[in-house]
């Protein structure tokens, strides 16, 4: 007998393989079918590739490729990973809206977990709240560990808290075991490259991150930074953005801010267009003047009509000393006096797009 199908039922056989054709898939991955030229739901955009010299021969990074969905960001690292005897790790930088963090120019304080690279102590160029790590055992069978270290807080002396999160093996996903806090529903997976000239299938180190956890909406920036580090957390060459002609590895205790140009990248959610921080603070016509000085105006244009603002001033301790926020439309300004003399950041946000400027008070 014949089978017959409605159209309904026939409709309804499109979507679902439509759906699941524009699903990522966190097997650790990047498949031909995950990827799009332009911002696309549930689609990986390529937004960095590195070309440079690998200090660790034949191992380190590829492509960066970030995609988000309604309710969750990827972020996947194309690479080869594995080093015979040893253990190297991806490590990867997020600021997100909503949080105080580490300033940009501060050197971190470290991860309080000694078995843990993000136990090393970079200084960024842009804010860091969250550290999270993947590092792989020197036997591929046992996989990899999860961890992340919490900035949100700042600095804490001994070590920022470093949670454990699992132990992930190669082609499963592990979800994190937060329950609570930025990676909750978190999920990781990879697969193992042999080598960066034979990862020609796109093996990878995926994470899924959920948007509401780490505080961010569908039209949010995040700022990031990934590298591939040697046994103990010491960067080798290979870092998201690279740094062009690099040819020797930087230190475990690196000082980004010393080399040249900017070193994190931008991605905006909604329209996956890679902003810097000088772009977005263009956008939003952010200004602070005079500076240095007694009394600073601070000045900015919400575009598009009315938007959810917050405005923060941190002192050199990161603690908060001035707030304002609230639904704002078109240009502002913003008076910051009555402080003592020092160094302050103040902290933009504006419908999820933020920037920041150090201030000098005299």
């Amino acid at each position: 007998m014949k089978k017959i199908f409605t159209l309904a039922a026939a409709s309804a056989i499109v979507a679902s393989s439509l759906g699941a054709q524009a699903q990522i898939t966190l097997d650790g991955k990047v498949t031909a079918a995950e990827i799009a030229a332009t911002n696309t739901a549930n689609k990986y955009q390529l937004v960095s590739t590195y070309a440079g010299v690998h200090s660790v021969a034949d191992r380190g990074l590829q492509t960066l490729y970030v995609g988000a969905s309604a309710t969750k960001l990827y972020v996947a690292v194309v690479g080869a990973f594995l080093q015979s005897g040893t253990y190297p790790a991806v490590i990867l930088y997020l600021n997100v809206p909503g949080k105080t963090g580490v300033a940009a120019g501060t050197k971190l304080a470290g991860g309080a977990a000694g078995d843990s690279p993000l136990k090393h102590k970079p200084t960024m160029d842009f804010e860091v709240d969250y550290g999270i790590r993947v590092n792989f055992d020197a036997t591929p069978a046992n996989g990899g560990y999860f961890s992340f270290a919490d900035y949100s807080g700042g600095n804490v002396t001994g070590g920022v808290p470093d949670a454990y999160q699992g132990n992930v093996k190669p082609g499963t996903a592990l979800t994190a075991s937060a329950t609570t806090g930025p990676l909750k529903d978190a999920r990781v997976a990879y697969t193992n490259a042999a080598s960066v000239l034979t990862n020609t299938d796109n093996s990878a180190l995926e994470f899924e991150f959920d948007l509401a956890a780490l505080g961010l909406t569908a039209t949010s920036a995040v700022d990031m930074f990934v590298a591939y580090t040697n046994d103990g957390g010491i960067f080798t060459t290979d870092i998201f953005p690279p740094v062009v002609g690099r040819a020797t590895a930087f230190d475990a205790d690196q000082d980004f801010t010393a080399i040249a140009g900017k070193q994190f990248l931008t991605y905006q959610l909604g329209s996956g267009l890679l902003a810097t921080r000088s772009e977005v603070a263009s956008a939003l016509r952010f200004g602070v003047y005079p500076n240095p000085g007694s009394a600073v105006n601070v000045t900015y244009v919400v575009p598009q009509g009315k938007q959810q603002v917050s405005l923060n001033v941190y002192d050199a301790t990161g603690k908060q000393v001035r707030s304002n926020s609230g639904a704002q439309a078109g240009q502002q300004s913003y008076k910051l006096s009555g402080l003592r003399a020092g160094i302050y950041v103040v902290k933009l946000n504006v419908g999820g797009q933020e920037t920041s400027g150090k201030v000098v008070i005299e």
